[in-house]
């Protein structure tokens, strides 16, 4: 296998560290819905409920198709 060269070694370090920021970013986005200091949070339980309805309508839907 052939050796990657000190360039190529960047190139590959300089896209894991942009795939992290851009990972960072959309987390901190996620969380600026719930943050505190944001004027339009969202609320937290009540999206937790929203979701927990979500996965009892796909269980649902699950258990309609292997019957």
């Amino acid at each position: 296998m052939k050796e990657l060269n000190e360039l190529q070694k960047l190139e590959i370090k300089k896209s894991e560290l942009l795939a992290d920021l851009m990972a960072t970013n959309t987390v901190m986005e996620e969380l600026w819905r719930y943050h505190p200091d944001n004027p339009k949070k969202k609320d937290v339980t009540k999206e937790y409920n929203i979701l927990k309805d979500i996965i009892s309508d796909i269980e649902v839907e699950l258990l309609e198709l292997t019957k």
